[in-house]
């Protein structure tokens, strides 16, 4: 069973999320073989400690998505995005998750880009007339050094029915001997990701109003994943000195998808560095002018 429910949730395996106590697990020998390590951790679940996988790993490659509903309608939401993927032919999963919300998770036959993952389900969402507000994965591409965002597994402790357990779209409970069979044998193949991932399109820049001279804040700048970076661009939120590398990266990309020309870019960047950065001494602008340059020259080979 270990080895099946670790093929079914395979992520990253050189951290885990771990429950009790609270905290992020790194694994850092580099002679200890990989797969063992993540049948190891998939063990620990199952016999109760509990664990968080991060689903990006080796070049941006994940193997499921899982979007969370937490909001007071969560139940509602969450059956009707499973039902819009039963609409394209594909399985999908929803779990009573530990925070008594909701997790919708869907499994692909093989490896497949963070691209694929987050698109795909970002169309499901887009068709389902659904906020996308926890869809994971929640990057397309890690920065380097990065982790991305982890989800907690279901059946910890090898659970019976209740939470952190699994629904059929008939709304049956499943018990992990009888729902693991079902959930490897109905993987999606990528293809069919694949397909829903080029539906999806970015949302059209809003029309941008020129800055007047003297006049405060920057306009532009719509999200629909990250209000943090849009204040960070509008000139209304600092950033700390902990989330410079991660802050700086987003910032980079989401001024490329707006469609600012580069030297613009780099006029906001060298704003946001000197107004809105902590401890500037540490962290110097050729960083920002690095990770800018890197974001267009991503946009350009596209």
């Amino acid at each position: 069973m270990d080895t099946y429910f670790h093929e079914l949730f395979e992520g990253r395996e050189d951290a885990v999320f771990v429950d009790d106590p609270p905290r992020l697990e790194k694994i850092d020998n580099p002679e200890m073989l990989r797969p063992q390590v993540g049948l190891n951790f998939i063990s620990s679940h199952l016999n109760g400690s509990g664990i968080g996988i991060y689903p990006l790993r080796d070049g941006n490659r994940c193997k499921w998505i899982c979007s969370d509903f937490d909001t007071a309608e969560a139940e509602l939401l969450a059956w009707n995005y499973a039902k819009a993927w039963e609409y394209y032919g594909i399985q999908a999963w929803v779990e009573t998750s530990k925070s008594k919300g909701f997790h919708v998770w869907v499994f692909s036959d093989d490896w497949m880009s963070g691209t694929i993952a987050r698109r795909a389900g970002l169309w499901v969402h887009e068709m389902a007339d659904i906020e996308a507000v926890e869809l994971n994965p929640k990057q397309e591409l890690l920065e380097d050094g990065g982790y991305g965002n982890c989800v907690r597994l279901p059946y910890p402790g090898r659970a019976e029915p209740g939470r952190q357990t699994m629904w059929d779209t008939d709304r049956t409970p499943l018990a992990i001997g009888d729902w693991l069979p079902q959930a490897l044998r109905l993987r999606t193949p990528v293809a069919e990701l694949h397909r829903l991932a080029a539906m999806w399109k970015p949302p059209e820049p809003a029309p941008r109003t020129p800055r007047k001279d003297g006049e405060p804040g920057r306009d532009g700048g719509a999200s629909d994943y990250n209000d943090h970076i849009v204040g960070v661009f509008k000139g209304h939120t600092d950033i700390k000195e902990g989330e410079r590398d991660l802050v700086f990266h987003t910032l980079a990309r989401h001024m490329a998808g707006m469609g600012l020309e580069i030297d613009e870019a780099h006029e906001v960047g060298r704003e946001v560095w000197e107004e809105q950065t902590a401890n500037k001494t540490t962290y110097p602008y050729a960083n920002v002018r690095t990770k800018i340059e890197r974001a267009y020259a991503q946009r350009s080979r596209r």
